[in-house]
């Protein structure tokens, strides 16, 4: 009799743990796309001005301390300036990459070579590493001159996605069409770059994308 109340009362307590128990760990929307060890995934930014004046979008607090977030941006920075500095990127283990580029691209090259050279650097970054990159379609600026560049290009970056395997597509230029709060998100001196509310909107954009929420 003793015995079996012992065990009544160990499925009780082993019962209550489990129903009770609570997690401050992320829930795991993000398995699917980082596997399902997601502790100390390693994401790794490659873009130009607006992730180097952002911070890489903040998303070092942004994320949980799963995550460790590594910024290269270079204001400036073209896929063909990458391209030739990718040995930077040669010792950098990376679970994740972040491909934020284009807005040079449309105002230096155009439309012209954008796809191949988008190619090329993905083809480098996956060649010694089992990784995802996700390619950001970048919002078109104020800038009427290349709006119509920057929408082209970004229909290059689907098209390319849908053909790779393990590239995912983070659209901020949807997000920036669609957003509908009073106040703007370019400040009046500087049509290229976003403001804080613009940078803001960017950062929570990769965060959702990155947790899967």
């Amino acid at each position: 009799m003793k015995r079996f109340l012992n065990l009544i009362l160990f499925l009780s307590v082993f019962l209550c743990f489990s129903n009770c128990y609570h997690s401050d760990k992320p829930s795991g929307q993000y398995l699917s796309i980082l596997g399902a060890n997601v502790l100390n995934r390693k994401i790794t930014i490659v873009g130009d001005s607006l992730a180097q004046w952002s911070d890489g979008f903040g998303l070092r607090s942004r994320l949980p301390s799963e995550f460790t977030v590594t910024d290269l941006s270079v204001a400036g920075y073209t896929t063909e300036d990458w391209i030739q500095n990718q040995n930077r990127l040669n010792a950098i283990p990376t679970d994740l990459w972040i491909l934020e580029l284009g807005t040079n691209d449309a105002m230096v090259y155009g439309t012209s070579g954008f796809e191949t050279r988008t190619l090329n650097l993905i083809d480098f970054l996956q060649s010694n590493q089992n990784s995802i990159v996700y390619l950001t379609l970048v919002p078109k600026t104020n800038m009427v001159s290349i709006q119509d560049t920057i929408r082209t290009n970004n229909s290059t970056l689907r098209a390319i996605q849908e053909k790779k395997p393990k590239v995912e597509i983070v659209d901020i230029e949807s997000i920036f069409e669609s957003y509908q709060g009073e106040l703007p998100l370019y400040p009046i001196s500087d049509p290229i770059h976003p403001n804080q509310i613009g940078y803001d909107l960017m950062g929570e954009t990769y965060r959702k994308k990155i947790l899967g929420i």
